[in-house]
C-alpha cells in the first residue's frame, strides 16, 4: 500500500506535524531519544496524569482522526486542571491495525493545535500494532503544597460547579458524531463540547489556595461528586434545579452524562466572593450548587423540589 512506511519514518512524520509544539520551555531534550530530559520551575512539584481512549468505547470508531488528536489531549489535561496545575508536557502513544500515513498527520494535526491551546510541549510517545487506541500523559507542575486534591472538603463549605453541564452528553445522540473534523466546528455546540472540551486550566491555577478540595467532571457528576465526597468524609443535598444546565440538556440527563470536563469545587463560605471574581474575570461562570456537611456515610444526594430523587450514575469503565 503507497500510504505504508517503516515505524521510523512514520514518528519522524508525526513529529514534523507537530512542529513548534514539540519544543517548549523546560524541554531539555525532546522526541527523539529514549526519554525526554525535561525541567520545571524550582520550588515546584509535578502533577502527572494518564488517561486512555479507546476506539468504539471512548470516541466512535472511524472518526476524524484530528478531532481525536484534539479530544486526547483535552481529557487528559482536563486532570491538570483540577489539580491547579500549570501545563507543561505530554507524551503520546498510538495503537492502531494499521496506523496509516494519513490517519497519524491529521491526528498530529489536531493534537498540535490542542498542545497551542492549553500550553503544552509534546515531548515523546510510542506508536504500536493493536486494537485501536490512544494513551495520553500529561505533566504540569505547582508551587510546593498547593495542589489541590480531593481530599481536602470540609463540612460547611459551599460545592459549586464551572460552566455549565450535559452539553457534550448531548452530541452521544448525534448519529453522524464520528464524521466531524475540527475545521467544520466553528461555534459552540454540543458536537464542539464533545470533540473539543476546553479544560479550565485558568480556573484551576486561580483557584491555589482558594479551594479546599476540586474533581474534573469526566464521568458524570453524580459519579465524580461521589468520589470527591468519599476522599473528603464529608456528604450534600444537591438540588437539581441548581445544576447550570447547557440549552437542551435536562437536570437528570446532564449530571449522569460524562464528557463535560468542567470542575466541581468546594471552597470556604468566606471566599464566596473571591470566586465570584475568578468567574468574572475569566469569563466562566462557577455556580453554587450545595453546601458539604458532616456524614457517616459519605457522598452525594439528590432532590428536586424539596423532594429526594434518584440519579443515574455517571459512565462506569467497568
Amino acid at each position: 500500500m503507497a500510504d505504508a512506511v517503516h515505524e521510523f519514518e512514520l514518528i519522524e512524520r508525526i513529529v514534523a506535524r507537530l512542529r513548534d509544539t514539540a519544543r517548549g520551555d523546560g524541554v531539555v531534550l525532546g522526541p527523539g531519544d529514549d526519554a525526554a530530559v525535561l525541567e520545571i520551575p524550582t520550588g515546584h512539584q509535578f502533577v502527572v496524569s494518564t488517561d486512555t481512549l479507546v476506539a468504539d468505547r471512548h470516541y466512535p470508531g472511524g472518526a476524524c482522526a484530528d478531532a481525536i488528536g484534539y479530544r486526547s489531549l483535552a481529557v487528559a489535561t482536563s486532570d491538570l486542571a483540577a489539580m491547579g496545575a500549570t501545563p507543561a508536557f505530554a507524551t503520546v502513544s498510538l495503537t492502531a491495525e494499521n496506523l496509516t500515513v494519513n490517519w497519524a498527520e491529521h491526528y498530529a494535526g489536531g493534537l498540535a493545535t490542542a498542545a497551542r491551546d492549553f500550553g503544552i510541549t509534546i515531548v515523546g510517545g510510542n506508536i504500536a500494532r493493536g486494537p485501536e487506541s490512544v494513551t495520553v500523559t500529561v505533566h504540569g507542575h505547582t508551587p510546593g503544597g498547593m495542589a489541590i486534591t480531593r481530599s481536602g472538603a470540609k463540612p460547611g463549605e459551599v460545592l459549586y460547579v464551572t460552566g455549565s453541564l450535559g452539553g457534550a452528553g448531548l452530541a452521544l445522540a448525534d448519529e453522524n458524531l464520528g464524521e466531524w473534523s475540527l475545521v467544520a466546528l466553528k461555534e459552540d455546540s454540543p458536537l464542539k463540547r464533545y470533540w473539543m472540551p476546553r479544560p479550565r486550566l485558568e480556573l484551576g491555577i486561580g483557584l491555589r489556595g482558594i479551594a479546599s478540595a476540586a474533581i474534573d467532571i469526566s464521568d458524570g457528576l453524580s459519579s465524580d461528586l461521589d468520589h470527591l465526597c468519599r476522599a473528603s468524609g464529608v456528604g450534600c443535598d444537591v438540588d437539581l434545579d441548581a445544576i447550570p444546565l447547557y440549552a437542551g440538556a435536562t437536570a437528570l440527563d446532564a449530571v449522569a452524562m460524562g464528557d463535560d470536563y468542567e470542575l466541581a469545587l468546594a471552597a470556604p463560605p468566606d471566599v464566596r466572593d473571591t470566586i465570584a471574581d475568578l468567574a468574572q474575570r475569566h469569563g466562566i461562570p462557577i455556580t453554587p450548587i450545595a453546601t458539604l456537611r458532616k456524614d457517616a456515610n459519605p457522598g452525594a444526594g439528590w432532590t428536586q423540589g424539596g423532594t429526594l430523587v434518584e440519579v443515574r450514575p455517571g459512565y462506569r469503565h467497568f
